[in-house]
């Protein structure tokens, strides 16, 4: 009887916040300028079956403006990308669309026809407005600054002799605060199926994001890092796959599988102060790893009346397949850049 007490139960009313727009938008020299627009959610709503269609806008006016040398205004209406390629609502310049259907994907209508709204060092504001809303924001597009080099090398902490990491050597411009993001894709990794011995495509649909920081610490100086793929817990500390042999056993008979190398996409960015503060605190909430423990962290917006961020991108890309000894000092050509890289 001692341990038999009364209980009550307590129910508690969480205030219903206001119904905002959040933004993931970016623009890169001689790219055209996206946009995805979805809706906050109360973090105890009911998830389900129509929950993520239901969180993206589709019906927004975008508008993505810049000022001409003549002091005059440069503008591009943006529109939603029609089908088969809005399994994602991405708000663009349309007539970016006839690229789409010659890969790779980057038209050449903005390098060689006079196209030149997006350009480094220039500011560019955004202006959406949906369901008697408005919301701005702007960002900068910094200058490119290349990596020396990058090359591939064997993984120092692993048992495993197919794993292999992704070096590079950064020249940091000591004249200037740079702030640097850094993202990556696969566009080729496979698995094995452990029954059957079947190569499993397990590539990245879309760029994910290792890092970003300021040069505070580093500024003026020639160094040396690394760019690691993320893993359990979604933080970034995993090393690459090269080619190799993978056994498997069938119906108790044990064969092996030939894997090919991975290929690896590095997305290089110089990106302004407030982009800087939003994709900082992106890289804390990944830091936290879901622990309990942890000192909750709120996401940091550049958006003025709404969440998220618009973010101006000085970026270079690279090819790097994970083949011992690779090495390269050339980014890749903006004519052969994958439209996933960009959006």
């Amino acid at each position: 009887m001692c341990f038999i007490s009364c209980q009550e139960e307590i129910s508690l009313d969480f205030p219903v916040g206001a119904q905002q727009i959040v933004v993931e938008g970016g623009i890169e020299a001689n790219m055209p300028p996206y946009v995805i627009l979805s809706k906050n959610q109360g973090y105890f709503d009911e998830i389900n079956s129509n929950t993520y269609q239901n969180l993206f806008i589709k019906d927004a006016e975008v508008v993505v403006w810049t000022t001409k040398e003549d002091g005059t205004a440069d503008s591009i209406f943006l529109q939603p990308l029609p089908p088969p390629f809005d399994s994602i609502p991405i708000y663009t310049d349309i007539n970016y669309l006839a690229s789409l259907s010659n890969p790779p994907y980057a038209n050449n209508q903005y390098l060689n026809n006079g196209f030149n709204f997006s350009q480094e060092n220039k500011t560019y504001n955004l202006i959406v407005r949906w369901n008697n809303k408005k919301i701005t924001s702007q960002t900068t597009i910094p200058s490119i600054t290349p990596l020396d080099c990058l090359w591939v090398e064997k993984n120092e902490f692993t048992d495993l002799d197919y794993e292999f990491d992704i070096r590079a050597i950064y020249n940091d411009p000591g004249e200037t605060q740079n702030n640097i993001l850094i993202k990556y894709r696969k566009p080729i990794h496979w698995g094995v199926d452990s029954l059957t011995g079947q190569l499993k495509d397990e590539s990245d649909a879309l760029m994910e994001l290792i890092d970003a920081g300021t040069d505070i610490l580093i500024n003026g100086t020639r160094f040396e890092t690394y760019f690691p793929q993320k893993g359990d817990g979604n933080f970034p500390a995993f090393p690459y796959n090269t080619n190799r042999y993978e056994t498997y056993e069938n119906n108790g008979i044990e064969d092996s599988v030939f894997v090919p190398n991975d290929k690896v996409i590095i997305k290089f960015c110089q990106i302004d102060e407030p982009a800087l503060r939003f994709w900082r605190s992106i890289v804390r909430q990944f830091g936290s790893n879901g622990n309990p423990f942890q000192e909750p962290l709120n996401i940091v917006s550049n958006i003025n009346g709404g969440y998220g961020g618009w973010t101006g991108y000085g970026s270079v890309y690279y090819t790097i397949p994970i083949i011992d000894g690779f090495s390269t000092n050339s980014p890749l050509p903006t004519d052969s850049i994958e439209i996933t890289d960009v959006f």
